[in-house]
């Protein structure tokens, strides 16, 4: 009798926790969904409007190249078409392919432009790991699924709690609610980098990337196949709606080698009629003029702007 009495009082014990456990993930996720969507400046708020809100003419994909190396104000101006600049840093194809699904359900622009670089193919589980970006959209947007479930094999039953896709969010959201007077501001998505990479810094880079060149030539690079399928979905999307695409590798400080991956991006766009492929990182008005590049990656202001009074006149 004494041991039936004590399982009840235990399970009833265990509703009341499970129950509370519900009722806190609730408000709580509450908190934190009302906290993020709140957010009218940062790479949160970013997101949000490009998945949310972006319907101009001209939309660019890509990682923080894209973010960087596109001037909205000159594009917008000489091609005479609004323009948002949808580059998200450190993502790779899947997180593309997603943005655009969702924004073609919204409006189909004229243009497309997607930055690409030598990583996009490479074998790098963090571009699906990243995907976790998209967890807050999932309930506005229940397409996104099926990126977020690359996440893990259990990641679409984890929405089962309400506070699990802010889980990640909150110390950038916190930081960007105290200190939101002192984040940079964007122009339609597009951030310049005001300032130039040290001459001895870009010296002691051409060296590293030398030894890596040689070593890497060496390897038998694998390639992520799972990342050509999503990079022809995005092009299919595009020949489809018949937007006029250019698939672009945007200007390199140095001068970067016919790599596997980037013949494989130049073959893949070239099945598709109304892709344009355009490679600038053997152009030699960028390499090694380091004035030109906030550090080893991204183009700083200066040279943003350059490039994108030369892409504005050439999609002319």
């Amino acid at each position: 009798m004494m041991e039936k009495l004590s399982l009840k009082i235990f399970l009833r014990n265990l509703a009341i926790f499970i129950a509370l456990l519900f009722l806190c993930d609730r408000l709580i996720g509450f908190a934190l969904e009302k906290s993020y969507f709140s957010l009218k400046i940062g790479q949160f708020a970013q997101t949000t409007y490009t998945l949310d809100k972006a319907a101009p003419d001209i939309l660019v994909f890509g990682s923080s190249r894209a973010l960087h190396h596109y001037s909205s104000e000159i594009l917008s101006t000489k091609l005479q078409k609004s323009i948002y600049n949808a580059g998200s840093d450190g993502q790779f194809l899947p997180y593309y392919c997603a943005a655009q699904e969702v924004i073609l359900q919204r409006k189909i622009p004229k243009i497309i432009i997607l930055d690409v670089n030598i990583w996009e193919l490479g074998p790098n589980e963090s571009k699906y790991i990243k995907l976790a970006s998209l967890l807050p959209y999932v309930g506005e947007h229940p397409l996104l699924k099926k990126y977020t479930s690359e996440i893990s094999d259990f990641e679409n039953i984890k929405f089962i709690s309400k506070t699990y896709p802010y889980n990640s969010t909150l110390l950038i959201s916190t930081y960007d609610h105290l200190f939101s007077n002192k984040l940079p501001e964007d122009d339609r998505g597009y951030f310049p980098l005001v300032r130039t990479i040290p001459k001895n810094q870009f010296q002691e880079y051409k060296e590293q990337q030398r030894i890596y060149n040689e070593k890497r030539a060496k390897q038998n690079i694998k390639i992520d196949e799972k990342a050509m399928v999503y990079y022809r979905e995005f092009l299919q999307r595009c020949k489809d709606l018949k937007i006029k695409t250019y698939v672009i590798i945007s200007p390199t400080i140095l001068k970067e080698p016919k790599s596997k991956e980037k013949i494989l991006l130049e073959i893949i766009a070239k099945d598709y009629p109304n892709v344009t492929f355009l490679d600038y990182s053997h152009d030699d008005n960028y390499n090694n003029h380091y004035q030109l590049f906030a550090d080893e990656f991204h183009l700083n202001n200066l040279g943003a702007e350059k490039f994108s009074k030369e892409l504005a006149d050439r999609i002319k």
